[in-house]
């Protein structure tokens, strides 16, 4: 009886043992990632789709300023002179409009940015500081008409003169709050013939950066006000309820899934790839992407910050991603790019030379050059213009992020972008005649934020889960390895199991199977 209950022990411990194997192996991370998928997937039903629909924290919202601290000199060939000026911090608002839901697995939304000044954050600055930069509007209007219409050039600027007040060089001086949102009168109520066109042009292509004033007679020129409290979109992106490692991907953006055409139609510059850089999805430690991807309305194109390595964030592990000299390489380091090359941007290159900067014309349709601040990753022959004021560092200038695996979730990251427009010499141009040809920095921005405390405990509580159920998990494995061994020498001793010759004496390690106890006694 004991034999028997000894060997029915011992084949439920095996089926226990291979119940173990299956739940370790399969089961458990099944179980677990479902449960991730569960939790981060775009549903309304799960933890993340709320914080992702309105943020539950405002981003920061950084502009350093390039005051031009030589301008009288500059008029005259000079090479400028910038300080730096900077940051004006806003807390930036995010918040998604639902529009509806795709058969293929995707969420249909519109974003909406609300930016409210922090007088704290900022320091001494105030919204009220007066500041001399390049005139972005002036110098977009002035070369577009540039190449177009060479011969133009100088009959155009007289309207220019009756558009834009007090236009004796190609700088501004303005209020902060004018440049950034509030916005700097210009007017259409002259009398030159070209200023009608001027406007006419405006009107039908309303670039953003133009909003019409009250009484229609003129415009507004800001850098920022068509993004606050003013929804953008419609964005299409994947909801990961099929496919976690495609959540987050946008699909469509306005309607079209491609940008090629703002890229002479080029398949390889127009593809829409990546994030809104608001959610990702989780990373599978055993195929960490090198590369991820980030669409970017205001480029209209896809960018990539390159792996950098695993590490630590809040005591959690984190993978370092960062924008590296490749994503905004020159046709000649990578040959792919030349669709995003512009033409003609300075006198002395087809704009496919340097590195480092990207053509916004056919985006914005302005000719605006995008660089990272102060030039960084691109190529020094930029830096060579300026007398000072312009210093590349990659602790202050990179654009980085750092994702943690589990969920995807952003730990911290920062967004950097400068804009840039060429100040050139045009001699038909009494307020260009005598300048330095070269790529001229307004200002850059940068975006991004940490997680608040709340939520990094948040994530940190779910880590502890997580480490309590692998922990299960092998628990279960080694009590049902123990319980097969037991159970087996169990089995064996009680003679259930071949393996073990059950002993029937207390002198049996003396004798043979076979002996006969008398021949022991046997006298010879």
């Amino acid at each position: 009886m004991l034999g028997k209950r000894s060997k029915m022990f011992f084949m439920l411990s095996l089926l226990a043992l291979v119940v173990a194997i299956i739940l370790a192996a399969w089961g458990f991370p099944k179980i677990v990632s479902k449960q991730i998928q569960k939790n981060v997937q775009l549903d309304n039903s799960s933890v993340m789709f709320e914080k992702w629909r309105k943020l539950p924290m405002p981003l920061t919202f950084k502009v350093y300023v390039f005051n031009v601290t030589n301008v009288e000199d500059v008029n005259t060939g000079a090479r400028p002179k910038l300080a730096e000026i900077g940051p004006y911090v806003y807390k930036e608002y995010r918040e998604r409009t639902i529009l509806g839901y795709g058969e293929n697995d995707t969420i249909k939304y519109m974003l909406k940015k609300h930016f409210v000044f922090d007088p704290e954050a900022s320091g001494g600055l105030t919204e009220d500081d007066e500041i001399t930069v390049i005139n972005f509007s002036y110098m977009a209007a002035i070369l577009t008409v540039q190449e177009m219409m060479p011969s133009l050039a100088g009959v155009v600027n007289q309207a220019l003169e009756q558009f834009f007040s007090n236009l004796n060089d190609a700088f501004l001086r303005v209020k902060v709050k004018d440049l950034f949102f509030d916005g700097i009168p210009v007017s259409c109520s002259g009398n030159h013939s070209a200023l009608g066109l001027i406007c006419g042009k405006l009107k039908a292509e309303a670039p953003p950066t133009m909003r019409p004033n009250e009484d229609g007679t003129g415009f507004y020129f800001s850098m920022f006000s068509h993004m606050n409290k003013t929804e953008t979109g419609p964005y299409e992106m994947v909801r990961g309820r099929d496919d976690l490692s495609e959540l987050g991907h946008i699909i469509a953006y306005k309607g079209k899934n491609t940008m090629k055409n703002f890229w002479a139609s080029d398949q390889y510059c127009g593809q829409l790839n990546g994030s809104d850089a608001s959610i990702y999805p989780p990373i599978d430690e055993n195929n960490v992407p090198d590369k991820l991807y980030t669409f970017e309305p205001e480029v209209c194109r896809s960018m990539f910050a390159s792996l950098m390595g695993k590490t630590m964030v809040y005591n959690m592990t984190a993978y370092h991603y960062e924008v590296t000299r490749d994503a905004l390489a020159s046709k000649s380091a990578n040959p792919s790019h030349k669709c995003f090359c512009k033409n003609n941007w300075s006198g002395s290159h087809d704009g496919c030379l340097l590195m480092g900067v990207l053509n916004l014309m056919p985006c914005q349709g302005a000719p605006a050059i995008a660089s990272l601040p102060h030039f960084y990753l691109a190529s020094e022959e930029l830096l060579d213009y300026f007398n000072g004021g312009i210093s590349p560092d990659r602790e202050k200038h990179n654009t980085y992020v750092y994702l943690e695996p589990v969920t995807g979730v952003v730990l911290k990251g920062l967004r950097r972008l400068q804009f840039n427009i060429e100040l050139r010499n045009i001699p038909s141009v009494p307020q260009l005649a005598n300048v330095r040809t070269g790529l001229f920095p307004m200002l850059w921005i940068e975006e991004g934020a940490e997680l608040p405390t709340a939520v990094i405990e948040e994530l940190k509580e779910s880590h502890k889960l997580l480490n309590y159920v692998e922990a299960v998990r092998w628990i279960i494995l080694a009590a049902a390895i123990l319980a097969v061994l037991g159970s087996g020498v169990a089995a064996a001793r009680s003679g259930a199991l071949p393996i073990w010759p059950r002993q029937t004496n207390s002198v049996s390690f003396i004798l043979s199977p076979n002996a006969n106890v008398m021949d022991v006694n046997k006298v010879h």
